[in-house]
C-alpha cells in the first residue's frame, strides 16, 4: 500500500474490508458447517439484570 492512499483509504490493518453480502455468505457457510456437525440453535429467554449490572449500567 502506498504511503498515502487518499481520504477514502481502508482503515483496517489487513486487506480491504468485505462487503456485507460477503460477510453474510461466510456466516451462512459457518452456520451450515455447525449444523452439519450436529450443533443445535435454541432461543433462550432474556435474563433479568443483576443488581451489580444495574449499579454499573452494564446491561
Amino acid at each position: 500500500m502506498p504511503k498515502f492512499s487518499g481520504i477514502n483509504r481502508p482503515y483496517a490493518s489487513g486487506d480491504i474490508e468485505k462487503t456485507p453480502q460477503e460477510k453474510q455468505r461466510e456466516l451462512d457457510d459457518k452456520m451450515k458447517a455447525f449444523l452439519a456437525k450436529g450443533g443445535k440453535v435454541e432461543k433462550v429467554k432474556a435474563h433479568k439484570p443483576t443488581k451489580q449490572q444495574l449499579k454499573d449500567w452494564t446491561i
